[in-house]
């Protein structure tokens, strides 16, 4: 039995073990160094060698309560070597028939599991660190943890004073993990090649721990957490005394070769005809330049393991919508580029033909350079030729969390037909005073030439600044972003150009007793309001505004719920409607007359979040409010709701359903209560797990909308839209995709 060994390996460690209680306030650890380990990384604890490894114990909980004993007690050895660094774990259970442990493809089982987290701030600069998770059975999910860029609403926006964990970063480390009748443990080993570290002799690493018991809703942690300080990783431990690590220099070579084979049915004959196969080839690579610079490298690669898209809805969207970027190219080391603005999308580049990477950190200074030929013709606004991508972002370190950092971006276009280009110059800083208060800033200009030779007039500016405060009982934060009229980044993500947000927003929380089923009640109180550009500064009031409720209550099993409740302002804007008129019965064409504002539009709605058994977890939202239906001017009901169902029926088989259904009904005029629009989307995500490695996966979705003509809501009369109805619209479409 493996609880058995690994009981015997622990009874036989010396008197002298070295054991740091993160409870106790021993945060500073010193680890054992083995010249020559001879571990095989089998989730069994029972080498010579764990038995001299440092001990981490004595955990404390986080979430839900904090500061309050850890309910199961979790120790953590680590030794390191010349070439790895080792973790041992024993997560002792009161319930081990309880425990979650499933098979499961790579990078999600954090999100179903128990778990234990090593998080390793390498350069001990508290900005950003590796995280290795593992489960019980040792499937892995890894990334990195940023400090201060989280992904925001708005304008597309990356916030400037919360947390984000990368998960699309692949490293090399080996583990492996069982259950037991004490609980169930785990072996990591991490290689140097697959983390970027100082070239100093003698090293100092940040180190945290984490642990969460599914079942319960409980995570603790090794170095005990507060929200009262707004940075985690400046609350973690160290390893110090870290000496004689050597890397080896990192060397990767992935050729890909695809094939394709077209066929279609002849109009002539009615027999199914197939076309000669037509082969392609591709090539990625890596190297690591350094032990902190690391050059990717790209040849005609293939995406075809993407997952799909998944639908959203866009009936009555005035701006565009992003999309996650899914792609290996893009995704690795790429959290550079990260800024208070979302400056840097690389969904721009939707058709790469080349392309080269450079990210790492030299001194105190972080750097990314993306390179990259794009061919497909939509990325050049004529339609015509291929676009350069040229995209350069260096962050600079200062004191304990803060930074100054720059962003450079061009697109041009390579081809003698269109000599358009699009380029922006941005500058940020993020300021952490007191551990507590957080100050972002960033300022952009942005400068054009389009297809027909036409240069723009001059720098065109946007700016943004945030402050925040954290607080585990109490946080708010303030905000302002302004981008002006003809701001366009074709590199990034900004669709509200031409206007300015002002935002302030309330958080309040509070904790039950230990073990009492309601652990957490908190409320977020927004206040948003978006105002065009120039009547800003002449002093305008807004022309959309909302005040929003967001109360949730936390239960006892990993259960919540989650309400919302708004009231808001929208006044629509004259220009919007420049190309309209109105078809009267006689076919003569009248004027469209700018509809007037819509007040106290009223929102509710509430999400849950329930894990009924170990297997099934369901989620869901349902809101019903007033909007405005921006292609007719008038106001609208909208209800939308839909479940989002997570259910195993074996340790092997997942299966996911996400269903989304709209409706809108006109609210007044002529046409009150009739439909304007109707959406159903669902989807279906089905995988099958082999073996830790091996999976096949399906993902089927399919959308129906309807959407009726476009109609005048005061008058009844059809609208016209550069002297053409916009009838009623009906359309259907489907996917399926099939990996193995």
């Amino acid at each position: 039995m493996i609880g058995a060994i690994t009981l015997t390996a622990l009874l036989l460690a010396p008197a002298d073990t070295l054991i740091f209680s993160g409870a106790e306030g021993q945060l500073e650890v010193r680890p054992a160094f083995e010249a020559a380990p001879d571990i095989q990384v089998d989730g069994r604890l029972d080498e010579v060698e764990w038995s001299r490894a440092a001990v981490l114990s004595g955990f404390t909980q986080y979430e839900p309560v904090e500061g309050i004993p850890a309910s199961e007690n979790t120790e953590v050895r680590v030794f390191y070597s010349t070439d790895a660094i080792y973790f041992g774990i024993r997560a002792y259970d009161s319930d081990p028939a309880g425990i979650l442990a499933r098979l499961g493809e790579r990078d999600r089982v954090v999100f179903g599991d128990d778990w234990v987290r090593i998080m390793l701030d390498t350069f001990d600069d508290q900005r950003q660190a590796y995280v290795f998770y593992v489960n019980p059975l040792g499937l892995q999910t890894d990334g990195l943890w940023i400090e201060g860029f989280s992904r925001g609403g708005g304008f597309g926006m990356m916030g400037g004073g919360g947390v984000s964990i990368d998960f699309n970063p692949d490293f090399i480390w080996e583990s492996d993990g069982g259950v037991d009748e004490e609980g169930w443990a785990a072996e990591i080993r991490v290689p140097y090649v697959s983390l970027r570290f100082r070239e100093v002799p003698v090293q100092t690493w940040g180190i945290q721990v984490a642990r969460e018991v599914k079942r319960r809703g409980f995570k603790q942690s090794w170095a005990p957490l507060t929200q009262e300080v707004s940075s985690t990783l400046a609350q973690s431990g160290r390893l110090v005394g870290l000496r004689d690590l050597r890397s080896k220099r990192l060397v990767e070579i992935n050729p890909v070769v695809t094939g394709t084979r077209l066929g279609s049915v002849s109009t002539a004959s009615g027999v199914f005809e197939r076309e000669s196969p037509e082969p392609d080839f591709g090539l990625n690579g890596r190297v690591g330049l350094t032990q902190n610079l690391v050059l990717d490298g790209t040849y005609n690669p293939d995406f075809s393991q993407v997952e799909a898209d998944a639908n959203q809805l866009t009936v009555n969207e005035r701006f565009a919508l992003s999309f996650p970027e899914r792609r290996p190219f893009f995704l690795e080391g790429v959290e550079i580029f990260n800024t208070p603005t979302r400056l840097v999308y690389t969904r721009q580049i939707i058709d790469p033909l080349a392309g080269a990477k450079l990210t790492g950190k030299v001194g105190s200074v972080n750097m990314g350079l993306i390179s990259s030929l794009d061919e497909s013709p939509s990325s050049i606004g004529g339609g015509q030729g291929h676009a350069a991508f040229n995209l350069f972002r260096a962050r600079k370190d200062i004191g304990r969390g803060s930074t100054v950092g720059i962003l450079y971006t061009d697109r041009t276009a390579v081809s003698a037909v269109s000599p358009e280009y699009n380029r922006v110059l941005a500058g940020d800083a993020r300021l952490v005073v007191g551990g507590r208060y957080t100050l972002t800033g960033q300022f952009a200009g942005s400068v054009d030439r389009d297809s027909a030779d036409v240069e723009g007039s001059g720098v065109r500016p946007m700016a943004r600044m945030q402050v925040q405060r954290s607080g585990r009982s109490f946080s708010w934060d303030v905000g302002v972003t302004d981008v002006a009229p003809g701001f366009r980044t074709r590199s990034g993500f900004v669709t509200r150009v031409g206007e300015t947000e002002a935002n302030a927003g309330i958080t309040l929380t509070r904790f039950g007793r230990a073990g009492a089923v309601l652990e957490r009640t908190s409320a977020r109180i927004m206040y948003n309001n978006f105002f065009i550009h120039d009547e800003f500064w002449d002093g305008v009031g807004p022309y959309e505004s909302e005040v929003e409720l967001w109360p949730t209550f936390s239960f006892r099993g990993d259960r919540s719920v989650t309400f919302v409740l708004r009231n808001g302002y929208f006044r629509f804007q004259p220009d919007d409607y420049g190309s309209y008129a109105l078809q009267a019965a006689d076919g003569s064409t009248l004027p469209f007359v700018t509809p007037e504002p819509l007040r106290y539009m009223k929102a509710w709605g509430f999400m849950p979040r329930m894990r009924i058994t170990n297997n099934l977890n369901v989620n869901g939202r349902a809101f019903f409010r007033e909007v405005p239906i921006y292609r007719e001017g008038g106001r609208g009901y909208e209800i939308q709701a839909g479940p989002d169902v997570q259910y195993r029926p074996t340790d092997q088989l997942q299966l996911a359903l996400n269903y989304t259904y709209s409706r809108i009904r006109r609210a007044d005029g002529a046409l009150s209560e009739t439909v304007y629009s109707t959406v159903h989307q669902p989807r279906i995500r089905v995988q099958y797990q082999f073996n830790k490695s091996v999976f096949a996966r399906a993902v089927i979705q399919h959308e129906l909308e309807e959407r009726a003509g476009l109609t005048d809501p005061a008058t009844g009369l059809p609208i016209l839209i550069y002297g053409a109805p916009r009838p009623t619209v009906s359309t259907g479409e489907s996917m399926m995709q099939f990996l193995l």
